[in-house]
């Protein structure tokens, strides 16, 4: 893939009533693509380093930012990271 990344739309630090939140708010992330070249299947693409000829080199995409919908099969997003939010003085 090109240009693919795990991030969140934005995850709030407090809940409603102002308290901090803690805890594992990895389902909060989601796989995103950048849109900026055409996605190659994952880890074999010939635009992809290391095999490609020089940077650059792979068909400009040129979409908006948004979810992965390439076809292509990733791992889930609880399988790559985990992100937990632990409050200072915790």
């Amino acid at each position: 893939a090109s240009g693919v990344f795990d991030t969140p739309e934005g995850i709030s630090l407090f809940d409603g009533d102002g308290i901090a939140v803690s805890g594992d708010v990895t389902d909060q992330v989601m796989l995103w693509d950048a849109g900026t070249e055409v996605n190659q299947y994952p880890g074999a693409g010939l635009d992809q380093a290391p095999r490609q000829s020089d940077p650059d080199t792979a068909p400009v995409e040129g979409a908006p930012i948004g979810l992965v919908d390439d076809g292509f099969t990733y791992p889930a997003v609880d399988e790559v990271i985990r992100v937990t939010i632990t409050p200072a003085g915790s």
